[in-house]
């Protein structure tokens, strides 16, 4: 089982080194980490920091843990790829929070609030069935058009 583990563009090591703790554990899954510029480097699975390929390491993936980063969980709900999202609290602002009630009260990927509940989360996932995400188009693309048009 390969699992993707992304924080995006902005370190999160706590995270990392929660999963990389989990990945000890669990020898019969592959876990690829992508870490940005962390301090941290994981000892369970193969790592790097930003890759120009990074849908090609989502498309191998089977399991996809990720920050509740906007760009990276939309994309991974556009691809219905099986996904953990872990809001990363840490940050100052907490946009995250409202991307993960958006994903939990919708049932579109599991929501790990809590780092030591990573273990369980995988467990989950691998039952669990997400409900179809719809890809809502922007409202205003004629408007603009029009107005850049003229």
């Amino acid at each position: 089982m390969k699992v993707l583990v992304t924080v995006g563009s902005s370190p999160f090591e706590s995270f990392i080194q929660a999963v990389d703790k989990v990945a000890k554990t669990l020898p019969n899954y592959e876990f690829t980490f992508q870490i940005s510029n962390s301090n941290y480097k994981p000892s369970n699975g193969v790592y790097f920091s930003f890759s120009e390929e990074f849908s090609k390491y989502i498309d191998e993936a089977d399991i996809v843990i990720s920050h509740a980063g906007a760009g990276t969980i939309f994309e991974l709900l556009e691809k219905k790829k099986k996904c953990i999202v872990i809001p990363n609290y840490e940050r100052i602002d907490k946009h995250q929070s409202d991307l993960t009630t958006y994903i939990e009260n919708n049932e579109l990927a599991i929501v790990c609030h809590k780092l030591n509940n990573i273990s369980l989360s995988i467990e989950q996932a691998n039952c669990f069935k997400a409900k179809a995400y719809c890809k809502e188009g922007f409202f205003l693309t004629n408007e603009l058009i029009s107005i850049f048009s003229q």
